[in-house]
C-alpha cells in the first residue's frame, strides 16, 4: 500500500545521501552530478505525469490492458469493435459548494440549474462518486494547510484574472465551510468525483473527435451549474479512474497511496 510513496521518499532520500557524502568528500563534481540526480527525482515524482505523455507519443508507445487501448498522449481510452472505435475521456470534478450549506430555496435553484443542464446533453454521461471516511485530527491539520496555501498564494499573486480570483475564494469558503462542519460534530468524509463521456465512429479520429466535443461541452455544462471545477484528466490519472470502474480501493490508505 506504501510503495509509491516509498519509492519516492526512497529517491529523495538516497539523492540528498549522496550530496551529504559529496560534500563530506569535497567533490565537486560528484555535489554536481548528486545534485542534478536529486532534483531530476523530485521533478519526476511532481511533474512525471507531464513527463510521460511526450515520452509515450515521441516513441509512439501504445498500451493495451484488456483489449483497450491507451494512446501514446495518454489522454483517452480506446476500445475496438466490429462496428468501429469507441472513444472515452474523463473529468475530474472538484466540487467547493455543498446543497448542506445552502437554504431550501438554494437547494431548489441548484437542483433545477443542474437537471435543465443535464437534459440539453443528447448523450450519455456518467458521473462516478467514491467515498471514504477520514481520520478526524490529520484531516482538519490537512485542510488548514491547504486553506493556508490558498491564502499564501492569493496574497502573493500580484495581478490575478477575475476567473482565478473567483475559484480562489470559492475554493477558500470550502475548506472553510469544512472546518466549521467538523467542529459541529459533523464526520468528515472524502469525496473523490470524476465523469466520463463515450462517443464512438467508424474510424479512431471520427471518435476521438466526438468524444473530444462532448468532454467540452461537458465541462462547460457542470462547471456552471454546479459551481465546480473541471479539469480533462490524462496519463496516470484517467488510468486510475479506468481501474476503478472495476476495483475500488479497499481502505483510505489505498486511496491515498493512488493519489500521492
Amino acid at each position: 500500500m506504501f510503495l509509491n510513496r516509498a519509492v519516492t521518499a526512497a529517491a529523495i532520500i538516497g539523492g540528498a545521501f549522496c550530496i551529504i557524502l559529496s560534500i563530506l568528500f569535497s567533490s565537486g563534481f560528484l555535489i554536481a552530478i548528486s545534485a542534478f540526480f536529486f532534483c531530476l527525482s523530485i521533478a519526476i515524482w511532481k511533474y512525471g505525469y507531464l513527463l510521460i505523455p511526450p515520452l509515450t507519443k515521441a516513441t509512439n508507445i501504445i498500451e493495451v490492458r484488456n483489449g483497450f487501448e491507451i494512446p501514446p498522449t495518454r489522454d483517452y481510452i480506446v476500445k475496438k469493435t466490429q462496428s468501429g472505435y469507441y472513444v472515452t475521456k474523463y473529468l475530474e470534478v472538484r466540487f467547493y459548494e455543498s446543497s448542506m450549506d445552502k437554504e431550501n430555496e438554494e437547494k431548489k435553484i441548484l437542483f433545477d440549474s443542474f437537471e435543465k443542464a443535464i437534459s440539453s446533453l443528447k448523450y450519455i454521461v456518467r458521473i462516478s462518486l467514491m467515498i471514504s471516511t477520514l481520520e478526524l485530527s490529520s484531516h482538519i491539520e490537512e485542510i488548514k494547510t491547504k486553506r493556508g496555501s490558498v491564502e499564501a498564494k492569493k496574497s502573493k499573486e500580484g495581478k490575478i484574472s477575475d476567473d482565478e480570483k473567483m475559484r480562489m475564494d470559492r475554493e477558500l469558503a470550502y475548506w472553510n465551510r469544512l472546518l466549521d462542519r467538523i467542529s459541529s460534530g459533523d464526520r468528515p468524509v472524502e469525496v473523490i468525483a470524476f465523469a466520463a463521456t463515450t462517443a464512438n465512429g467508424l474510424t479512431r479520429e471520427e471518435a476521438l473527435s466526438r468524444a473530444s466535443r462532448q468532454a467540452k461541452e461537458l465541462k462547460t455544462i457542470l462547471s456552471s451549474s454546479l459551481g465546480c471545477d473541471i479539469n480533462e484528466l490524462k496519463d496516470l490519472d484517467m488510468i486510475r479512474c479506468f481501474e476503478w470502474e472495476f476495483f475500488n480501493p479497499t481502505s483510505q490508505e489505498e486511496i491515498k497511496d493512488e493519489t500521492f
